[in-house]
């Protein structure tokens, strides 16, 4: 965890949070994805589940990094609020991915919970680029008074 800490904080520096989590978010899904076949063995399900928390806890301080860039740029004011409400999400997060597991446990095996753990991370992995794109839009294409044939009149 404090491995994948440090290498996530190390990568969103250097890479930009957006990219950084891309990453990050594909190395999760495989490493999720793996553990459904190298469960089985405990050797390779120890390597599998020491990669799995490092990767895991990775995205942290991008999440954390880009929440409060975006806040500085939208909501200067309001920094600390949303690096709390970050932390909040994750939480929540948490409290979720253990409903769901223990939905998943129960009804389907705990094997199962790898690959849907990992379609999960894919859709994370999904809003992530959808985040990036929206964040190359021009500032004013968000809002939805803004009328081009107006700002060109000005």
């Amino acid at each position: 965890v404090a491995v994948g800490n440090i290498w996530g904080g190390k990568l969103a520096d250097r890479r930009g949070p957006i990219s950084a989590l891309k990453l990050i978010f594909t190395l999760l899904a495989a490493v999720l994805l793996a553990l459904t076949f190298t469960a089985a063995n405990p050797w390779l399900a120890l390597a599998t589940v020491l990669l799995w928390g490092a990767v895991a806890f990775g995205n942290v301080p991008g999440l954390q990094v880009y929440v409060v860039r975006q806040a500085e740029h939208h909501t200067p004011n309001a920094v600390d609020v949303a690096s709390g409400l970050n932390i909040a999400a994750f939480n929540l997060g948490i409290a979720g991915g253990a409903w769901l597991g223990g939905h998943i446990v129960a009804s389907m095996g705990l094997i199962h919970t790898a690959w849907i753990g990992s379609l999960v991370v894919l859709g994370a992995l999904a809003l992530t680029y959808w985040s990036g794109r929206l964040d190359r839009q021009p500032a004013n294409a968000n809002q939805p008074d803004h009328d081009p044939a107006l700002a060109a009149a000005h």
